[in-house]
């Protein structure tokens, strides 16, 4: 993988990551999540969900969510670069390759333990996308009254089930 010139490789692969889940999250994510959850919630068929959203909400309706979509991207995205990285560093010293199976432990690693460290920010954009969205005004919002109404531990709901698809990935 090519860093940065001069920069540091965790921060390259850092902000290679970030910047790789910003644009994402605004371009694909953000917009197919938003459907996805609220069609969900409505019970619609998709060509009916997206023009409900459009028609109640405007396109606007369809980034629902984006604040959010953006922190989990980017901070899933940069975790798995450093954590990879960092695991290659460590298995495999400059300029040995790592086998299959250990390119696959590390991906693995990286993908749970980057699962685990933002798994409340897919949790909160899940909520702010969802048909009760409009009740919060914002991340910070939304996590308090999360917190607040079920406990710090409802800004894990579903991790296990979020480990068990992001992992293989």
């Amino acid at each position: 993988a090519r860093q940065f010139s001069g920069m540091n490789p965790v921060l390259s692969g850092l902000f290679a990551g970030c910047a790789a889940g910003v644009l994402e999250s605004v371009l694909v994510v953000t917009p197919m999540e938003t459907v996805k959850t609220k069609l969900i919630d409505s019970n619609k068929g998709l060509l009916e969900g997206v023009k409900y959203i459009v028609g109640k909400h405007g396109v606007r309706g369809l980034y629902n969510g984006l604040a959010p979509t953006i922190l989990k991207s980017s901070s899933n995205q940069g975790l798995r670069f450093i954590i990879y990285n960092t695991y290659k560093s460590i298995v495999a010293p400059e300029g040995q390759q790592l086998s299959a199976m250990q390119s696959l432990s590390g991906g693995m690693l990286a993908g749970v333990l980057g699962c685990y460290a933002n798994t409340p920010f897919d949790t909160i954009k899940s909520r702010m996308q969802g048909m009760e969205g409009a009740r919060y005004n914002g991340v910070l919002h939304c996590a308090k009254t999360m917190i607040k109404e079920e406990g710090a531990l409802s800004l894990y709901k579903g991790v296990l089930m979020r480990a068990a698809r992001v992992v293989p990935g």
